[in-house]
């Protein structure tokens, strides 16, 4: 059988945020963790489908391999990446329609900061939802081949997904965060507090600026008192 390799990973990944919940978003950065959340409260109701092919309907454990899946997809964490800084689309529905923001993670230092445990996936789209066949596949690997499924029209978020233990996955160093851009509709006041507080860490930041249809980032031009 021939094998799979992956030359290329990125090596920036990027997840955008609205900040809704200001001091959480940026305790996450200052503390060093990401949260990873069941599969169901995501916004996608389609998340974790799946079918059952006819030689596992006709098989006497059915319902008991069912049930262990199930089981595994129920206590799974997630925590979703993009490949792209600049989505529109993206920037709309994750980070509050531009008022948000795009944390970069160097992708390299957030794997080997992160417990052996942890995993990560390129998310796989189609049409169809997986389907799962008679196997001696543990039921926790069928699970996360499950949930490395998405309906193809979620194909321009090109995702990374990560699976974790429920809850906090840390890492803790700083320098597994590159950068933090901002959107081009952020409140100034929150501007000043996020600048202010990954300044401590040096964490640089990026303002959005827009050009027609083209999105670029730059860095904040210095206030008046900034420069005395």
């Amino acid at each position: 059988m021939a094998t799979i390799e992956s030359y290329v990973l990125p090596p920036k990944l990027y997840r955008y945020r609205s900040l809704k919940e200001f001091d959480r978003e940026m305790e996450a950065i200052e503390d060093g963790y990401l949260f990873c959340a069941a599969y169901h409260t995501l916004n996608d109701p389609m998340e974790g489908l799946f079918s059952s092919s006819q030689n596992l309907r006709e098989s006497a454990d059915y319902r008991a391999v069912r049930r262990s899946i199930t089981d595994n997809k129920s206590h799974l964490g997630m925590c979703s990446f993009s490949e792209v800084r600049n989505h529109e689309l993206m920037w709309a529905h994750y980070a509050d329609q531009f008022k948000g923001i795009c944390i970069s993670y160097n992708f390299l230092k957030l794997r080997q900061s992160l417990p052996a445990a942890v995993s990560f996936v390129r998310m796989f789209y189609n049409e169809t939802v997986p389907t799962i066949h008679r196997s001696k596949k543990d039921p926790s690997q069928l699970a996360k081949m499950i949930l490395s499924y998405k309906n193809y029209r979620w194909l321009y978020e090109r995702e990374w997904r990560m699976f974790a233990p429920l809850g906090k996955a840390s890492y803790r160093s700083n320098a597994c965060v590159a950068r933090v851009y901002l959107g081009a509709r952020i409140k100034d006041t929150d501007r000043n507090r996020i600048t202010d507080r990954l300044k401590r860490l040096k964490i640089k930041t990026r303002d959005m600026t827009i050009d027609k249809y083209s999105i670029s980032f730059e860095a904040r031009s210095k206030t008046a008192s900034e420069k005395h």
